[in-house]
C-alpha cells in the first residue's frame, strides 16, 4: 500500500511538473509571436551603435579570431552602412589574416572566383564550410568529389539523423545555396525551390523555438540576407533587441532564473543548463549585419 501511494506522488508529481514546463512554454511562444507595431529607426540605430561600440572595445580579441565569415559579415555592414570603425576593423583582421584574401575565401571580400578546387585540400573543413566554399567559387567538380556537398543542395539534407539535432543546419545550409545564387553558378538545379523550403523552415523555427540565443539572431539574419524582411516579425527584432546585454553584445545563453552567484538556469544553444550571459563575436557580429540591413533597408 505504500509503495502504490509513493508511485502515485511521483506521477502527479511528474505530470504537474509537465503541465507547468508546458503552461510557460505556450506563454514564451505567444510573447514570440504577439503582434507589435515596426520599432522606430532611432531605436534601432540606437542598438546597432551599442553592438559597434562592443566590437571596438574587444578590437584585440576579436581581430585574433580567424572565423572569416563573422568578418564577412562585418565587411557586408560595413559596405551597406560605412561605418568606418568596422572599415578599421576589417583592416586590422586583414592585417592580421593576410592570406584571407588570396585564399578559397577570396570571394567573400570581393575576389575572384576559383572554379576549380582540390577536394583533398578541404580535409577536416566542417561540412557546412565546405559547402560555402563550393558555393562561392561555383567549384562544381566538388559537387561530384565530396557527396556531402550535393546532399546540402537538397531541401531534407538537414532533418537527416546526423544533422536533425543542429540547431544552425538549416541557416548553414541556406547561407550556402544563398552564395550559389548570389554568385550565379550555373548546373545547380532548383536552387530557388530548395531556398523558399529552408527560409519556411526558419520561420517555423523562430516561431516555436523561443530561445533568443545565437542561433535566433543567425534565423532572422538568414531571413533579411535572403530578402525575405516581410517574413520577420517585428516582435522577433524587439526580442533581440531585448535580449541584447549591457555592454551591447549578444551571447549564446539566455537566462531565466538566477541562483544569486554568477550561474543562472537558462535556454543554451540544444538545451536547458546552467551557464551564465557573457557576450561573444560570434552573436554579435550577426547582432551588427542584420541591425544593419534593418537600418539601411528603410
Amino acid at each position: 500500500m505504500g509503495k502504490t501511494v509513493v508511485i502515485k506522488k511521483i506521477f502527479y508529481a511528474v505530470l504537474s511538473a509537465g503541465v507547468l514546463t508546458t503552461f510557460f512554454y505556450l506563454i514564451g511562444v505567444y510573447k514570440n509571436n504577439e503582434t507589435i507595431a515596426d520599432l522606430k529607426e532611432l531605436e534601432l540605430q540606437d542598438h546597432l551603435e551599442k553592438s559597434i561600440v562592443w566590437l571596438v572595445n574587444n578590437k584585440q580579441k576579436i581581430t585574433s579570431e580567424s572565423n572569416v565569415m563573422l568578418w564577412w559579415m562585418l565587411y557586408e555592414a560595413y559596405e551597406l552602412g560605412g561605418d568606418k570603425r568596422l572599415f578599421e576593423l576589417l583592416d586590422l583582421f586583414y592585417q592580421k589574416n593576410n592570406s584571407v584574401r588570396r585564399g578559397l575565401w577570396k570571394p567573400l571580400f570581393g575576389g575572384p572566383k576559383k572554379s576549380y578546387i582540390s577536394s583533398s585540400g578541404l580535409d577536416g573543413f566542417p561540412y557546412y564550410n565546405i559547402h560555402f566554399i563550393y558555393a562561392l567559387n561555383c567549384a562544381l567538380n566538388l559537387e561530384y568529389e565530396i557527396p556531402i556537398v550535393d546532399q546540402q543542395n537538397k531541401s531534407n539534407f538537414c532533418y537527416q539523423s546526423s544533422y536533425i539535432y543542429r540547431p544552425a543546419c538549416i541557416t548553414h545550409q541556406l547561407m550556402g545555396l544563398n552564395f550559389l545564387k548570389v554568385q550565379s553558378c550555373d548546373g545547380v538545379d532548383k536552387v530557388d525551390e530548395v531556398i523558399s523550403d529552408l527560409q519556411n523552415a526558419i520561420v517555423s523555427q523562430l516561431t516555436w523555438d523561443i530561445r533568443v540565443v545565437d542561433v535566433y539572431l543567425q534565423r532572422v539574419m538568414m531571413l533579411l540576407i535572403t530578402g525575405q524582411v516581410d517574413k520577420v516579425k517585428p516582435v522577433w527584432i524587439k526580442q533581440i533587441l531585448d535580449h541584447q546585454l549591457a555592454d551591447g553584445g549578444w551571447g549564446d545563453f539566455d537566462a531565466l532564473v538566477n541562483f544569486g552567484g554568477t550561474k543562472s538556469l537558462g535556454f543554451g544553444s540544444k538545451i536547458i543548463s546552467l551557464g551564465s550571459e557573457k557576450s561573444s563575436f560570434h552573436a554579435t557580429a550577426q547582432g551588427v549585419y542584420l541591425l544593419t540591413m534593418l537600418t539601411n533597408a528603410r
